[in-house]
């Protein structure tokens, strides 16, 4: 007995056939390199750092709290770390947008 191996096999040929066309998802290559370095203008630089510098205020805010929490909660002394991180990192996005800012 010879195998044709180009035809399908009996199991897939009982399998009915999808009748959606597949989805192709093509960009074009020169548009993302637009994208990334289209320079910003002043306006949306502005934005930028704003929104940064208003989510670095309530990353400070949010370890702040946690802060105070530790401070009424002396039997959990880990809460003082835990408050640190949202603190740091909000500081970290603050002072970065902000260089970033007046160096542009």
């Amino acid at each position: 007995m010879r195998i044709d191996r180009d035809s399908p096999c009996p199991r897939e040929a009982e399998l009915p056939q999808s009748s959606r066309p597949s989805i192709r998802h093509e960009s074009a290559p020169e548009a993302d390199q637009n994208q990334k370095s289209r320079p910003l203008n002043a306006t949306e630089v502005r934005e930028r750092t704003v929104g940064t510098m208003v989510s670095a205020a309530l990353l400070a805010v949010l370890g702040t709290l946690i802060f105070a929490w530790a401070l009424r909660a002396p039997q959990y002394p880990w809460l003082f770390a835990v408050g640190g991180v949202p603190w740091g990192v909000g500081l970290c996005m603050f002072g970065r947008a902000l260089w970033k800012y007046t160096r542009v």
